[in-house]
C-alpha cells in the first residue's frame, strides 16, 4: 500500500483559496487584485536589482546570460493572480446568468 502524501502549507491554501473561489467570485477577485499588486512590486524589485547587478563590473557578464532569472517571481505571480482572475470571472458568470 502506498502512503499517502501530506500536502504542504501553501497548496493547502492553494486550495482553500480555489475551492473558496468557486463558491464566491468575490475571493478571487480580491486575491486576483492582491496577487497583481504584489506582482508589481516584486516587478519593480526585480529591474532595480538587474540594473544594480548589471553595472557591477564583477556581476555584469553573468547578467547578460542569466538576467531573466530576475524577472521569474513576478511572472509566476502574475501567473496565479490570472488563475484567479479568471476562475473569479467563470464564477461570477456562472452565478449571473439568465
Amino acid at each position: 500500500m502506498g502512503r499517502r502524501r501530506r500536502k504542504s502549507t501553501s497548496e493547502g491554501l492553494f486550495d482553500v483559496l480555489s475551492d473558496l473561489t468557486d463558491m464566491f467570485w468575490q475571493v478571487g477577485a480580491i486575491v486576483g487584485t492582491v496577487l497583481m499588486v504584489v506582482s508589481f512590486w516584486t516587478l519593480d524589485l526585480a529591474v532595480n536589482q538587474y540594473a544594480r547587478a548589471s553595472t557591477s563590473p564583477y556581476l555584469g557578464p553573468s547578467i547578460q546570460s542569466f538576467g531573466w532569472a530576475y524577472f521569474l517571481l513576478p511572472l509566476m505571480i502574475a501567473a496565479f493572480a490570472i488563475f484567479f482572475g479568471a476562475k473569479s470571472y467563470q464564477t461570477f458568470t456562472r452565478d449571473h446568468r439568465y
